[in-house]
């Protein structure tokens, strides 16, 4: 049972990313079209899309039982930091690579950042109490 759980977890997780995602991406191309640059781009999708994903996998993703705590949103904001560091990394590495402004390396960077981040916040924001 506990395993039907978890993948019922995992789906809610991917489709909330899924909208969150599209939704930052958008952002995010709109930003490069406006002349935003990479990084600056890529801190605006994510800038308008954290607070989305914070209320959709608290309230219908993860579902604790318990109160949000102002613990649990330091915890959550430090799995978008950790998360968005590793996001940046590929932004980097792709620019090194000689792929500036590359809608490609950004959706590559989104998709490592969501990677990370559900596996941080599975085990550390809203953990399943055991």
């Amino acid at each position: 049972m506990r395993m039907n759980t978890e993948l019922a977890t995992i789906q809610r997780f991917i489709l909330v990313g899924l909208l969150n995602t599209a939704l930052g991406y958008f952002f995010i191309l709109a930003a490069l079209w406006f002349g935003a640059g990479d990084y600056r781009a890529n801190a605006i999708g994510f800038a308008l899309g954290l607070p989305i994903s914070y209320a959709l996998h608290r309230l219908w993703t993860f579902r604790p039982k318990h109160r949000a705590s102002l613990g649990e949103i330091a915890r959550y904001l430090m799995a978008f930091l950790i998360s968005y560091g590793v996001n940046l990394a590929v932004i980097t590495a792709g620019r090194m690579a000689g792929y500036s402004e590359s809608p490609i390396v950004q959706g590559l960077a989104i998709a490592t950042y969501a990677a990370v981040f559900y596996v941080i916040t599975r085990l550390a924001v809203f953990r399943r109490p055991d």
